[in-house]
């Protein structure tokens, strides 16, 4: 009953989880069966090793938090060498999440993934694109600013690499519709709708910013009206495979994002105070999907954009 499909990947549930919210590797499952989730995403790893940002990293607001983390991680090659070997199998399916600091590292990062999908196939079940982290130095990496990038790099990744891959699009953009068409024609098989907008707290005492990024990514309930505007207009305009995040706490939640056309989700913040909302969202989203009169996730998605004589149930 809860089975998705995002273009040619195959979930066996639509709830995952979000990029940067479940550790590097296999952090949280002390806390829950990893194969729970639909998928886990891993944390973003770029070419060569990170350091990420200056604390303070994260700071809570009104309606979640902002954060400032700056995509610490260990590179690819620690990524295929100790990551992959530890999760593999051990997930119902497993994402990385890529990003290049220059347009051409993902073509290499690509053919790294590529070579150790020969050697072992297996390891990961698809790719997601960081094409714009947004508490980076300004603003973060501009591929999900510019078409012509964004279709550049989605591109570069699918010529060298065989797995599905998902271009994630950043709110902080005038037009998302011309970013996801421009990852369309690179060759993306579906989006991640979206990452987190740029905000900032701060001490009006001292004049100082919360964060040691001074800005920084906003994410938590706040966030779900923006992330369901996002994931509508895409939808509407493209059809394309989505997976939605944005403030997802709850089955209602998911429901949300499903009606407006998401056929997957992603579940980040919620997890930082319920280590368990995932197993909580799974447990009751089969009442939520009988109530709304359909056997299968598929028969839900995209229910506000058909037509109304249709929409109701039979």
């Amino acid at each position: 009953m809860l089975d998705t499909q995002v273009g040619p990947l195959a979930l066996s549930n639509p709830v995952l989880t979000a990029s940067g919210t479940f550790g590097h590797e296999d952090e949280m499952a002390d806390w829950t069966d990893l194969r729970t989730p639909g998928a886990v995403v891993l944390k973003t790893v770029t070419l060569n090793p990170r350091v990420g940002n200056p604390p303070p990293r994260v700071v809570e607001v009104t309606g979640g938090i902002l954060n400032s983390i700056g995509l610490p991680n260990e590179g690819v090659d620690h990524l295929l060498a100790v990551t992959r070997e530890r999760m593999k199998g051990r997930c119902s399916a497993l994402i990385a999440n890529l990003a290049g600091e220059k347009i051409d590292e993902f073509s290499i990062i690509a053919e790294k993934l590529q070579q150790a999908e020969d050697r072992d196939p297996g390891g990961f079940q698809a790719v997601e694109l960081n094409l714009s982290c947004p508490n980076l130095e300004e603003g973060g990496f501009p591929y999900a600013k510019k078409p012509e990038l964004a279709e550049k790099a989605v591109r570069l990744v699918k010529e060298r690499l065989s797995l599905p891959v998902l271009a994630k699009l950043s709110p902080n953009v005038s037009d998302n519709i011309e970013i996801a068409e421009a990852c369309r024609e690179g060759g993306a098989d579906g989006l991640t709708v979206i990452n987190t907008p740029l905000g900032l707290a701060l001490d009006w005492r001292s004049g100082r910013s919360h964060l040691g990024g001074v800005h920084g990514g906003l994410s938590g309930p706040a966030l779900k009206p923006l992330a369901l505007y996002h994931v509508h207009t895409v939808y509407a305009a493209t059809r394309m495979p989505i997976v939605g995040v944005g403030g997802i706490e709850t089955a209602e939640d998911v429901m949300d994002f499903l009606a407006a056309g998401a056929a997957a989700v992603q579940v980040g913040t919620a997890t930082f105070r319920r280590p368990h909302a995932i197993q909580e969202i799974l447990d009751e989203l089969p009442m939520l999907l009988k109530e709304a009169g359909v056997d299968t996730v598929s028969q839900f998605i995209g229910r506000m954009h058909q037509p109304k004589e249709s929409a109701a149930c039979d």
